[in-house]
């Protein structure tokens, strides 16, 4: 697999974000590292924004893993702005896998409500059975 991967660093110099297109199988990948603000999401979906111009696809499967703390700050962002602007750039299918605290999956709870319409949105535990649910729909 190819991949061309992109980050987004903090003025710290800490990596909060990682993206890359997955040439092989057509999708975009992103993982979310550490603590997150509207700044950083609005950042990265950006930068998210920009892969799908470049290579369009319609899935993403994007990690919180790596992530801690809340997120539901950056919801109307993500919702209002981003979602719509990828959907017209071809996105159909949002592979979520779950950050591991409390947090973080309440705010994918608030995210998941506001995005219905927009994108189809799934949680996974784990990256292997989101690419898996990922690349069903990709077909």
């Amino acid at each position: 697999m190819l991949k061309e991967k992109r980050e987004l660093k903090k003025a710290s110099g800490d990596v909060f974000f990682e993206a890359y297109y997955d040439t092989t199988n057509h999708y975009i990948f992103c993982s979310w590292i550490g603590i997150q603000s509207l700044e950083t999401v609005m950042m990265g979906g950006g930068l998210l924004l920009s892969i799908l111009q470049e290579r369009p696809c319609a899935g993403l499967l994007n990690s919180n893993l790596e992530l801690i703390g809340p997120w539901e700050v950056a919801v109307p962002y993500l919702t209002k702005k981003w979602g719509p602007k990828a959907k017209e750039l071809g996105l159909q299918y949002f592979a979520h896998v779950l950050s591991p605290g409390i947090f973080g999956q309440r705010s994918y709870k608030v995210f998941r409500e506001e995005a219905k319409g927009i994108l189809r949105v799934k949680a996974f535990q784990d990256v292997e059975t989101a690419e898996d649910w990922l690349l069903l729909h990709l077909g």
